[in-house]
């Protein structure tokens, strides 16, 4: 009969075969343990006609941690947030297939702009199981029109990179601008 001490020592080096297995087999910015959804809040938008802020958020419900690459912001009122970047899209009905509205790619996501983020740091970190992460909020409806059938692509590696995303069932655009004037800025 083994002893303890033998016994805990084995099952901890199963343990660290099992885990070492698992990152090397399954590519660090793996998706398959990541799940998208599309979260809505009712507050004022200044947009007559819309009151409603939509992001995305991907929460990892498997067992081991994935890498997924993210913004560490600063805004110009001094706010600190963690983003993922994304894509909204928009269903065509006709083509069968969804089309990009907005992108947030490697030329744009995580960059410093004016009377928005001021300071920004892209990098990649372990999101552990349960944990879960935000697209930040924007005013979805003003990039789209109402009746549109829309969905978020969250990437999980480089921003832009449709190889490694999730994206968030889709949802009915139910509100519209009530007086269309010049473009409006609807990220927040």
């Amino acid at each position: 009969m083994a002893s303890p001490t033998k016994t805990a020592v084995a099952t901890l080096i199963a343990f660290i075969a099992s885990v070492t297995a698992t990152v090397l087999l399954n590519r660090p910015h793996s998706t398959q343990a990541l799940h998208a959804e599309t979260i809505v809040t009712h507050y004022e938008t200044g947009i007559p006609g819309i009151s409603k802020w939509y992001e995305a958020t991907i929460t990892n419900r498997g067992l081991w941690p994935v890498v997924v690459t993210r913004c560490n912001a600063v805004d110009d009122a001094d706010g600190k947030e963690t983003i993922v970047a994304y894509a909204v899209e928009r269903w065509d009905q006709n083509a069968s297939r969804w089309n990009s509205v907005v992108v947030f790619d490697s030329s744009n996501f995580c960059k410093p702009y004016p009377l928005g983020i001021t300071e920004a740091h892209l990098y990649d970190r372990w999101l552990w199981p349960g944990q879960s992460l935000s697209t930040g909020e924007e005013i979805t409806a003003a990039r789209l029109h109402k009746g549109d059938v829309a969905r978020f692509v969250v990437f999980t590696a480089t921003a832009g990179d449709y190889q490694h995303c999730v994206a968030t069932k889709s949802f009915v655009i139910d509100e519209g601008i009530d007086n269309p004037g010049p473009s409006l800025r609807v990220r927040h």
